[in-house]
């Protein structure tokens, strides 16, 4: 039988910690100790909000110091990575090859954290990622379009996109 298992939620200033056993186990069974950090890479990345940029909005590193508390910021990054890259608390670059490896990271940020927001300026990416999250009934993602021709400086983009981070 399982042995019941501690999880631990970061919920922005709080944790929430719970016990889950298999049915049938007694109320009173020890709980797995706890792993150390870095056994628990998923952990240390979940947190309320998650900001995926596709690779036009490659401004990660000015938004990070930015953000607000518990915000974790993906950055897509075409060449030159064959894995994650956890630049900081708030900072991960992901390798993404096509169009396919943002559905899949949206898809998995969605089950990880409170809100994912998706800030794109490839129209066709935008009605994908909207059609595919509703199929899997994420309710949790939102999707802004936002082609950085339409902006007049890039501080203007940045300060949009910062805008629609602290509203959401």
């Amino acid at each position: 039988m399982a042995k019941p298992k501690r999880v631990v939620i970061d919920y922005g200033e709080f944790e929430v910690e719970v016990i889950v056993r298999p049915k049938g186990a007694k109320p009173g069974a020890k709980p797995a100790p706890e792993e150390a950090p870095e056994a628990r890479p998923e952990r240390a990345a979940r947190g309320r909000m998650a900001v995926v940029l596709d690779q036009m909005l490659r401004i990660g590193s000015v938004l990070e110091p930015r953000v607000p508390e518990g915000t974790v910021i993906f950055e897509a990054v075409g060449v030159g990575l064959d894995r994650e890259v956890r630049v900081s608390d708030r900072l991960v670059h992901v390798p993404v090859r096509d169009d396919f490896d943002i559905y899949m990271l949206v898809d998995r940020l969605a089950d990880e954290f409170d809100k994912v927001l998706l800030f794109s300026g490839d129209k066709a990416l935008v009605n994908d990622v909207r059609i595919r999250a509703a199929q899997k009934g994420h309710g949790n993602v939102v999707i802004h379009y936002m082609p950085p021709s339409e902006f007049s400086s890039r501080a203007h983009l940045i300060e949009e996109v910062l805008r629609r981070i602290r509203s959401a």
